[in-house]
């Protein structure tokens, strides 16, 4: 893992693995607070944060609560990759942490482990609420909430405007997928190219699935049961393919996660569809290129505009002793404590709860550039759409199934062999 670190935090004790013998052995645990024989213990497996300043207010909350409830916290950061082995290493031996991390995955995946949290969802509706809209999608399995839906990271259009203005295009919000078709080719030929990942990468599922939607091309019904819309689906690899081919080069069927901050930091690129990591790393890298970046909103689509977001969320294991305190836990950090959390994450961190929504919001509410990303929630979809976060469309996320079909077609396979192989790999999961 290659940015595992170690932290001290002056009475704390650094521990090294969770247990012997599991796949997780090498996670990184910091104790919180000195344990006496009477006093509880609270586990939890969170994912590493890619705002430092994140990881060292979560850090600063739990020990802050375990004083406050004179218990001990432990929390183990964990790289992204791992967090998936992490939390099977804990379901394998019925033990290990209390609270667990769900990173772009909803309680579907889990339910078979997880606590009812209705009674915490209740709360915090009640005092920060009403949630936004699908909320129910990602925590509620059969109308019980088994997970507290805490925050998603939003994926808006990030473009040079001088490059645009270079080539006499303008960005508003009416431009819609084809327009930028038009505007991509001119931005190309003059060396400026758009970069949206066709590849295994997360960002391509979070780019892709939202695009497909708003072309009305579903992969799913309300139900949350596989129904392919053929038809549809095919008219938008078409268009796709030839966006790939007029707007962007090769290398997108290749990207990860970082390629696209680096594609925009380094002045080569014209537009990303990303997080506003992309953003901040040209503000840090580039300036002479962050002064001509926008934060604007997504294209439409024949059906409308279609946000796009990872999901972050909260379960408690069925197994765990400490299950009251880990709800007062989840409690305090996605109610009383979200604000504090999300000005550390310097603004990634969007709100479920419409209380936390009021303007001006913290950070983006007071930087220009991001203000739009206060009405995100509006236009915004989770995975599973328009149905919920099931444990197939959660695989259909984790086995690339969408970008791979769409990197097939860019390659030159045949669009409706394309969608065929894909519906069957879905139905198959």
């Amino acid at each position: 893992m290659s940015d595992r670190r170690q932290r001290k935090l002056g009475r704390r004790s650094v521990l090294k693995g969770l247990a012997a013998g599991t796949a997780a052995a090498a996670v990184p645990t910091i104790l919180l607070r000195k344990a006496s024989a009477q006093e509880k213990t609270l586990r939890i497996v969170q994912w590493k944060h890619f705002v430092p300043d994140y990881d060292r207010w979560f850090t600063q909350f739990a020990q802050q609560f375990g004083e406050k409830n004179k218990c001990t916290v432990q929390v183990d950061y964990v790289a992204t990759p791992d967090l998936p082995t992490a939390i099977a290493a804990d379901i394998s031996r019925g033990g290990g942490h209390d609270v667990f991390h769900l990173n772009g995955t909803g309680a579907w995946l889990y339910e078979q482990v997880l606590v009812d949290v209705s009674d915490v969802a209740k709360r915090l509706e009640k005092e920060h609420g009403p949630w936004i809209k699908e909320s129910q999608s990602i925590g509620q399995v059969k109308g019980k909430w088994l997970a507290i839906p805490s925050w998603y990271i939003s994926y808006p259009l990030i473009i040079n405007t001088g490059y645009f203005k270079e080539v006499g295009a303008e960005y508003s919000e009416k431009t819609t997928w084809q327009d930028l078709i038009k505007i991509g080719a001119k931005l190309k030929k003059a060396g400026h190219p758009f970069g949206i990942p066709v590849s295994n990468t997360p960002d391509a599922n979070d780019d892709l699935l939202p695009w497909m939607w708003s072309f009305d091309a579903l992969t799913f019904d309300k139900d949350g049961k596989v129904s392919f819309k053929r038809k549809e689906i095919v008219e938008w690899l078409r268009h796709a393919k030839e966006f790939y081919e007029q707007t962007m080069t090769e290398e997108v069927l290749g990207w990860d996660d970082s390629s696209n901050n680096r594609f925009i930091a380094s002045g080569k690129g014209s537009m990303v569809d990303n997080p506003i990591s992309a953003y901040r790393t040209a503000a840090k890298d580039n300036p002479d290129v962050f002064k001509n970046l926008a934060v604007v909103k997504t294209p439409l689509g024949p059906k409308g505009r279609f946000n796009g977001a990872r999901t972050m969320s909260y379960g408690i294991y069925s197994f765990s002793k400490v299950q009251d305190l880990a709800k007062e836990f989840l409690y305090a950090m996605d109610g009383p404590e979200f604000l504090k959390g999300f000005e550390a994450s310097t603004g990634y961190n969007h709100p479920f709860l419409r209380a936390f929504l009021k303007k001006p919001m913290p950070v983006i509410g007071n930087e220009p550039k991001l203000q739009l990303l206060q009405d995100f929630q509006e236009d915004v979809h989770f995975i599973g759409y328009p149905g919920p976060m099931t444990k197939t469309a959660t695989s259909m996320y984790a086995k690339f199934i969408m970008p791979t079909m769409l990197a097939e077609v860019c390659k030159g396979k045949n669009p409706r062999q394309a969608m065929e192989e894909a519906e069957q790999k879905l139905r198959g999961v």
